[in-house]
């Protein structure tokens, strides 16, 4: 399987398991059986079902409490779901175009930043001086 296929359904079966306890649910849900339904309409129910089924197992592992278990739900469900996207894009290489369309529209994040060529930070401090230096964001709170 192409890597950038690999790649991407893993992405989406990470956003599944990140989106399932958020408020953004509802759309990550609604836009992966849309995806399922235009490629394999025959199981966009059935998918629908399993994505509500992921999300009680992942809410029923968070109010247990235990952090180690709460991941390890969710690395277990993030697999499957990377699982069963890469099946889908094996048999239908042109769903990827949807399924990056819609990570895009449900990542909450900032614009990703391209870093093209070399980068090289330098700086030099004497006495007291404080440096800090950032390829990305950065938030300082001195005290």
């Amino acid at each position: 399987m192409d890597p950038t296929l690999l790649t991407l359904a893993g992405e989406a079966g990470t956003a599944v398991v990140t989106l399932a306890v958020t408020e953004a649910w509802q759309q990550a849900r609604d836009g992966i059986v849309t995806v399922w339904r235009r490629y394999r309409p025959q199981a966009a129910d059935e998918v629908g079902e399993e994505l509500e089924t992921s999300r009680r197992a992942l809410l029923a592992a968070a109010a247990d409490g235990d952090d180690n278990d709460a991941a390890a739900a969710g690395q277990r469900i993030a697999d499957a779901w990377q699982l069963r996207l890469a099946a889908l894009l094996a048999d239908h290489p042109g769903a990827a175009d949807d399924l990056r369309t819609l990570l895009a529209a449900l990542d909450p994040g900032p614009a990703r930043q391209n870093v093209r060529g070399d980068v090289r930070l330098q700086a030099r401090a004497s006495g007291s001086a404080r440096i800090y230096q950032s390829m990305g964001d950065q938030h300082i709170t001195e005290r």
